[in-house]
């Protein structure tokens, strides 16, 4: 028999109950949680981990966030290589990727901080090269910004302003009686 002919009776086989193939996808992903004390990252594989914190825990637009990350090996040394972090806008198209280089205070952690643009969908992603090159991600959420400072005290004094001034319209205004017409004819009898 030809070589092809084995292939294809091996293909054809039904696939034995309960098997469950490998997701490459999953390898390479991570999930954000948030807690009390902020929003945490874990992933690892047979040869690598990677640990990092998101603070603020309250993620807005138009306000730095800082991505720190722990990278650590379960075989061999310390990590000490450079680490890539970089922030997505999913479905748009702002992008930004910042290499730190290995800091020299152990244990080891890898800072990056990133400003998004806009509220909404963002991925993560951390890239570092061990024994292979590796890319891993998830996903954050971020919110509306905050309305800044300046805007809203400027808001507020306008209100109170406006509230004195109509306060004092209304104590100092018309008296009841007083009319502001100009007096008519005198009424003919």
């Amino acid at each position: 028999m030809f070589l092809s002919a084995y292939l294809a009776i091996v293909l054809s086989q039904p696939v034995p109950e309960g098997f469950v193939p490998e997701n490459t996808a999953d390898k390479t992903a991570f999930a954000v949680t948030t807690d009390r004390s902020g929003a945490s990252f874990d992933w690892s594989d047979s040869e690598d981990r990677v640990r990092g914190t998101i603070s603020p825990n309250e993620l807005s637009s138009g306000d730095p966030l800082t991505v720190s990350v722990a990278v650590g090996s379960f075989s061999g040394g310390d990590f000490e290589g450079p680490v890539t972090l970089g922030l997505e806008q999913v479905g748009g198209d702002w992008k930004t990727l910042e290499t730190v280089a290995a800091p020299k205070a152990v244990p080891r952690v890898w800072n990056a901080t990133f400003t998004p643009p806009a509220a909404g969908t963002y991925a993560l992603k951390v890239s570092f090269r061990t024994s292979r090159q590796k890319s891993v991600r998830g996903v954050i959420e971020v919110g509306m910004g905050r309305v800044s400072t300046t805007v809203g005290l400027g808001v507020g004094i306008g209100a109170i302003l406006l509230a004195v001034v109509y306060g004092l319209f209304i104590l100092f205004g018309k008296k009841d009686g007083a009319t502001s017409e100009a007096p008519g004819p005198p009424p003919t009898a």
